[in-house]
């Protein structure tokens, strides 16, 4: 009821027209309009915002305003996040999916079944979702093949899948052979995976190296030839009778060990997280 009121009041003037939320929405597969998307976010905005206060009110503390800002870049960023992550899953498994089919269509199963067949094989993940949607438009809405791959490739939020979907369209058009076409599209991937993942290994030695250097080389001549310069400090400062000099105490090198050290290591896994491409991550 509460839901509803809002819709009304925030959701409905949303939906009369167009708005950054309608894509990412669709390709999440989120199943709301963008105007009840909103609404959802602001009944669950009561909630923070009266949290919010609540806490405010107990720690007098103004950062804690930060949560309602932070809670709002989160609903909208959701979406995305979502969008990039069946991306990912789509990619992965493309080749996969496509060897499936056309092995399927080689031995004569109608190209419809074989893409129901695949939408209910339990390893594939997003991808069999994409299927069963051209699967469910040829079936049930009385699509033609074409049609049905043209309006697939212009739901997904998959690249290589839509570019995939409208080759297959075109060589069908030219009047080429699914089966072999699908085998030849999955070979395509399969060699592109394999350049991307060259690469991928290439990035990952250098990066190796680098650590090695910078978190393990580094540290361990910081601390060896310090107190050797120190010791010499001390020798010469004694034969001239002067102060000695230090270089390095206790502190700097419990500073190198507990402090320097870990984050570099932790700023290493955050990079190779970033350089590793998300449709190569376990």
């Amino acid at each position: 009821m509460i839901h509803h009121s809002i819709y009304k009041l925030v959701g409905k003037p949303i939906d009369r027209n167009k708005n950054f939320l309608e894509q990412p929405l669709e390709h999440a597969r989120i199943g709301m309009t963008p105007g009840q998307y909103v609404s959802m976010g602001v009944l669950i905005g009561i909630p923070v915002i009266s949290v919010t206060l609540v806490l405010y009110y107990l720690f007098s503390n103004g950062l804690l305003f930060l949560i309602i800002p932070l809670y709002v870049l989160l609903f909208f960023i959701y979406p995305m996040w979502k969008v990039s992550n069946r991306t990912s899953e789509i990619n992965k498994e493309l080749p996969h999916a496509l060897n499936y089919i056309s092995i399927m269509v080689v031995v004569g199963v109608n190209v419809s079944k074989a893409f129901h067949s695949l939408s209910e094989e339990e390893s594939f993940g997003e991808i069999r979702k994409e299927f069963f949607d051209i699967y469910r438009e040829i079936e049930y809405f009385g699509a033609d093949l074409s049609t049905a791959l043209l309006r697939a490739a212009a739901r997904t939020p998959s690249r290589d899948l839509a570019n995939t979907l409208n080759n297959i369209t075109a060589m069908l058009a030219a009047g080429g052979d699914l089966g072999a076409v699908l085998r030849n599209t999955a070979e395509m991937h399969i060699r592109q995976h394999y350049r991307k993942l060259d690469r991928v290994v290439d990035n990952l030695s250098l990066f190796a190296e680098m650590y090695i250097i910078i978190a393990v080389v580094v540290p361990i001549l910081f601390i060896i030839s310090f107190p050797v310069v120190e010791i010499i400090s001390t020798f010469f400062s004694e034969s001239l009778g002067t102060k000695p000099i230090q270089f390095m105490n206790k502190a700097m090198v419990e500073a190198v060990i507990y402090l320097i050290i870990p984050s570099v290591s932790v700023a290493s896994l955050i990079f190779l997280d970033a350089i590793i491409p998300e449709d190569m991550k376990i």
